[in-house]
């Protein structure tokens, strides 16, 4: 590691929703882990409370009074992960930043391994899951979503994808400058064009707590990772719709046909039912689609703010 990196100063941002005592524990861990692995860099460690409804912030405070290092942001409402990520990155004061889960499931001790890789032309590192402890159910799911993400988005997004983001100096810089509010961080920084690089670890179990991500924040990322970041889903509704005129036309020309050379049709019924029903449901996807994008652009026109902060603590 370069003594350039080492004397860069470091923000570890960590969402957080209805943690508890958990951010002690994460506190610790990370502080074990900064003073074993990187001593000569200076730190933060800044929680950002998404709303929680429990004493999370409580014992924020608590060890933020004990420990100037620990900062904190406390938003009005739950934002989301992302939002609450993008609200520590805006306020983080260090040179580099990083952020990373409460659970402990990525160990901090990657954070090192992550700041090393960031000499040279890179400026945003991730930390890529090679294997995983959790369900099948998490595995399968998480599979599938980065594989449709790489097929439609760019191949630069990791098939495992990836829990933990160091971002540079410039990269810290440019995040700033965005200011789309349904936003995914990980499609964000792949087209902000800075060089990538990886570290690949094996991502613990789950031994507390449990996951804030609900189906429905799962299904609303997916929707915001095609419809931010890809004309995929339209150019897929016009080739379904060029797709089913071709075929209704054949349709049409083979019914005509086949009336006036054999005259054996029947009425036919449950077939033109079918087309009738296949129609109504690609006229509806595709009205879907379009007000996605619709009621995004409105949503972005309002000019409304992603996040509104109740408190701060160690912060200016």
């Amino acid at each position: 590691m370069t003594a350039d990196v080492q004397r860069r100063s470091l923000s570890i941002v960590i969402p957080v929703l209805n943690e508890g005592t958990a951010v002690r524990t994460a506190r610790d861990a990370v502080a074990s882990a900064m003073k074993e692995t990187l001593p000569d860099t200076r730190y933060e460690i800044l929680f950002v409370d998404d709303g929680s409804t429990d004493d999370t912030f409580s014992h924020i405070a608590e060890l933020a009074q004990r420990d100037p290092s620990v900062k904190a942001l406390k938003l009005m409402s739950n934002c989301g992960s992302h939002a609450a990520i993008r609200a520590g990155l805006e306020h983080a004061t260090g040179d580099m930043a990083v952020f990373m889960a409460c659970d402990l499931q990525d160990p901090p001790g990657l954070i090192a391994r992550l700041v090393e890789k960031l000499a040279g032309p890179y400026e945003v590192v991730l930390a890529v899951r090679s294997s995983r402890s959790d369900g099948w159910y998490e595995r399968l799911t998480s599979r599938l979503f980065f594989a449709v993400m790489r097929c439609f988005i760019s191949d630069q997004i990791p098939r495992n994808g990836a829990s933990m983001y160091l971002l540079g100096p410039r990269a810290l810089a440019a995040l700033r400058h965005f200011e789309e509010k349904n936003m995914t961080l990980e499609s964000l920084f792949v087209l902000m064009g800075f060089k990538q690089t990886a570290i690949f670890y094996h991502r613990n179990a789950r031994t507390q707590g449990e996951s804030k991500w609900t189906f429905q924040k799962k299904i609303k990322l997916f929707v915001d990772f095609f419809v931010a970041y890809s004309f995929a889903p339209i150019r897929f509704v016009t080739l379904l719709g060029v797709s089913f005129s071709v075929f209704g036309a054949a349709w049409t020309a083979y019914i005509v046909g086949r009336h006036f050379l054999r005259h054996d049709l029947s009425p036919g019924w449950p077939a033109l039912l079918s087309v009738l029903l296949m129609g109504f449901g690609v006229t509806n996807i595709s009205l879907g689609i379009i007000a996605e994008y619709l009621w995004r652009v409105l949503d972005e026109t309002r000019k409304r703010p992603r996040y509104l902060i109740e408190a701060k603590l160690n912060l200016k």
